[in-house]
């Protein structure tokens, strides 16, 4: 038996009479295919006097249809505005109820159990149970997973089952009480088509699918899983159902990618048989009546709105698919419109959408809707105040100065540059009372360009340097830069069972070559480095302090260039440091120093980001008054998540038996497969935070900062939930509504550590 042989005695069984070139139409297979497959029905007694024998009859009731699943859970975004009034699936279409068409159809083809999974508006299918004697099956992630999710809802009614659409319409009743095997339902399409296109044997059985392609036959409409085909189906779906990449795949997806286990045939069908509307428009194209009147009480509005009728508002779109709330744009008489809707339905207000404006709109609330709802625990990122934010608004941009408070030249300047000069003057100072530093240099712009400043003002070419490797936590642009510059690098010793440099070993280098520089460049880091036991006697210690500087300024840490006069610290003010992405370069050599001072600018730089500068200013003010509480705190919710996150099971990164870290970080060491379930889920769910992948982390790890948390003043309880939701998405069955309701109980995000706004109320006058 083959699948055309059973699609043979399938149109006897309906009672087509037999005709081979009526047949060869229906099966869209050419005359002498269906000649012989009939005479081997034939020879094979399923068929005698052009019909079914008991054979037949008996092999077409050991292949029966059992029941049907009704995908009905989605929102239809893409049909604004009327899938904010019912699901698509209960439309009318030419007088009928699409869903309740589909399933008096399916009871006409003799099946009779039939399940609905709903999920948007559920409660409006409700009356289908008593009408009809369905069942209703709800899944509660239909927002945020694609249909497999729906399938799986819907997994103990899975055998020989139909899977189709409650917004599918089918101009004739094409379903079927028997099938040879797994199917789905394929139309040809002539022309360039984005659908899923397929290649099939003779026999009609699946072996390839594509997108892109044109002028070949597509799946569309509904499908058929057998047993074979629903016992394989779950046991994929059930180990792959909590893979991040899962959440958004098509179930015809995931056959995709296991065509070999997931095999089905294809069951041709005229394309103007089955129907999927995807948008008003496409509806209307279909049914007339929803020109005028689509009976809808948010259309009726609008059109009363634009004085119009509503055949004339037309290509309705979301502004995005995930968030319908933001409303939907439309085009009347050539121009397109945005409409805002209140929750109760009411059309809030329509405006004419500008294309680049308010993609500007979309694009900023995507990024501010984005970050509230994030859990920020990335180690390289934090926040500043509206108190340090004033100065940006404020013209300083647009100026210019050349030279710094040490070797200022009004003559060599540009007119109005000494009303600029105050403020590197205040920069100095603050340095001074924060860092006991004699010499600062704010010109540079950021951290990394500080490093490359440093680099370039003090080195030659030909200089041997060591560098803090990439696998001891030190950031993996700084040996690049350096041999960019001419400079022969090597690895700064490093003991990574203490997790530490290997001072001994370090000194015996420096005593027995000729190195230049030390440069350390920690990205990693939860254990400060003891940097006076490195012998400066000949070499000059460069320190990019990017991640610590708020720790030192705030005496959290040991400062080292208070001991230390032969070194530069350096590094970017947005890390532990809450200013802006600006960067300062910090010495007590005077040698050093002047090296600097008349090297990066204006050689190395021309134009230094003023407003930054007075932004980094009102920062430093606001860090001198807040500072070492914020950077106590850091430290504080640092080690209490590490308690917690150990007490989950994890294995936690220690400075010694008493304490977890000295810093903002958190170590966390894992598995590979732990970290890349972390890592996916922390991107689903909205949790900022770095993988690792090197020997500091003995292998895989995950790196946490609490800086930022720290800036908005959370409590030291909340690190319970936070660690909660750490172990929850390094499951690989993750629990989604924990994980939302976790999120959703974090506390809230607002500035503390900064001035209030009666002082800032000073400055506003000047914006």
């Amino acid at each position: 038996m083959n699948k055309i042989m059973f699609d043979v005695m399938l149109l006897i069984k309906n009672g087509f009479v037999w005709d081979v070139k009526e047949y060869a139409r229906k099966l869209f297979k050419p005359y002498s295919i269906i000649e012989q497959e009939y005479r081997n029905l034939i020879y094979d007694k399923y068929i005698a006097e052009d019909k079914l024998t008991q054979k037949g009859e008996q092999y077409l009731d050991e292949h029966s249809i059992e029941n049907a699943i009704i995908l009905a859970a989605g929102v239809s975004s893409r049909f604004v505005p009327l899938c904010f009034e019912k699901p698509k699936a209960l439309l009318e279409v030419k007088g009928e109820v699409m869903i309740e068409r589909q399933i008096c159809q399916l009871k006409e083809a003799g099946i009779s159990e039939i399940i609905i999974v709903v999920g948007h508006m559920k409660d409006m299918f409700l009356y289908l149970v008593e009408k009809y004697g369905v069942r209703l099956v709800e899944t509660d992630t239909y927002k945020v997973r694609n249909n497999h999710a729906s399938v799986y809802a819907a997994r103990e009614y899975l055998k020989n089952t139909i899977i189709t659409s409650a917004d599918l319409y089918f101009n004739e009743n094409i379903f079927q009480k028997h099938a040879f095997d797994a199917y789905y339902c394929t139309v040809y399409r002539e022309g360039a088509t984005d659908e899923r296109g397929l290649e099939t044997d003779v026999y009609d059985r699946i072996y390839n699918t594509f997108y892109g392609a044109s002028d070949t036959w597509i799946t569309l409409g509904y499908a058929f899983f057998n047993e074979r085909f629903s016992k394989a189906f779950l046991e994929i779906l059930e180990k792959e159902y909590n893979y991040p990449a899962t959440m958004q795949k098509f179930w015809a997806d995931i056959q995709d990618e296991h065509l070999g286990e997931l095999y089905m045939y294809a069951k041709r069908c005229n394309e103007n048989v089955i129907y999927e509307f995807d948008s008003l428009e496409e509806l209307r194209e279909f049914d007339s009546s929803y020109c005028n009147n689509a009976h809808s009480a948010l259309l009726s509005q609008m059109a009363e709105h634009m004085k119009t009728s509503e055949n004339n508002l037309r290509n309705f779109k979301p502004i995005t698919k995930e968030d319908l709330g933001r409303g939907f744009t439309f085009t009347f008489e050539q121009k397109r419109y945005i409409c805002r809707i209140t929750k109760d339905l009411k059309v809030l207000d329509i405006k004419r959408y500008d294309n680049e404006i308010q993609e500007l709109v979309n694009l900023t609330e995507s990024f501010i809707t984005y970050y509230d709802r994030t859990l920020p625990l990335c180690a390289a990122e934090n926040v500043i105040s509206p108190f340090a934010n004033i100065p940006l608004s404020m013209g300083f941009q647009e100026r210019y100065i050349v030279g710094n408070t040490y070797s200022f030249s009004e003559q060599d300047n540009f007119i109005g540059s000494s009303y600029l000069l105050p403020f590197y003057q205040m920069i100095s100072d603050q340095c001074f009372k924060l860092f006991g530093a004699k010499y600062s240099d704010a010109r540079t712009l950021t951290g990394m360009n500080c490093l490359m400043m440093v680099l370039s003002a003090l080195s030659e070419i030909g200089d041997n340097i060591l560098n803090l490797g990439a696998s001891a936590g030190g950031h993996a642009s700084v040996k690049p830069i350096a041999e960019r510059l001419g400079l022969n690098v090597g690895d700064v010793p490093f003991d990574f069972e203490k997790q530490d440099i290997n001072y001994e070993k370090l000194n015996q280098q420096l005593k027995d070559k000729n190195i230049k520089f030390v440069l350390l460049a920690p990205s990693d880091i939860i254990r400060p480095f003891e940097i006076q036991k490195i012998d400066t006697t000949k070499t000059t210690v460069l320190y990019d302090a990017s991640q610590l500087l708020g720790l030192i300024a705030g005496g959290v840490i040991e400062n080292p260039i208070k001991t230390i006069e032969n070194m530069v610290m350096f590094g970017g003010t947005h890390k532990t440091f809450p200013g802006p992405a600006s960067g300062l370069i910090l010495t007590n050599s005077e040698e050093l120093h002047k090296r600097l001072e008349t090297s990066i600018n204006p050689i190395y730089i021309r134009h230094t980001q003023m407003h930054q500068k007075v932004s980094l200013l009102f920062a430093m003010i606001e860090f001198e008054t807040f500072g070492k509480s914020y950077q106590e705190h850091i430290v504080e919710l640092s080690n209490m998540l590490s308690a917690e996150l150990e007490e989950r099971g994890f294995n936690v990164g220690k400075v010694d038996d008493n304490k977890y870290t000295s810093t903002h970080e958190v170590f966390i060491y894992t598995d590979k497969e732990t970290m890349e379930y972390i890592f996916e889920n922390s991107i689903r769910f909205g949790v900022t935070l770095n993988k690792k992948k090197k020997e500091l982390f003995y292998g895989y790890g995950i790196r946490l900062g609490t800086q930022e948390i720290a800036r908005y003043g959370w409590p030291k309880d909340s690190m319970k939930a936070i660690a909660e939701i750490i172990h929850e998405i390094s499951l690989p069955d993750v629990d989604e509504g924990k994980v939302q309701r976790l999120l959703s109980g974090m506390p809230p995000k607002k500035i503390q550590y900064t001035f209030d706004d009666e002082t800032s109320a000073y400055f506003k006058r000047f914006i």
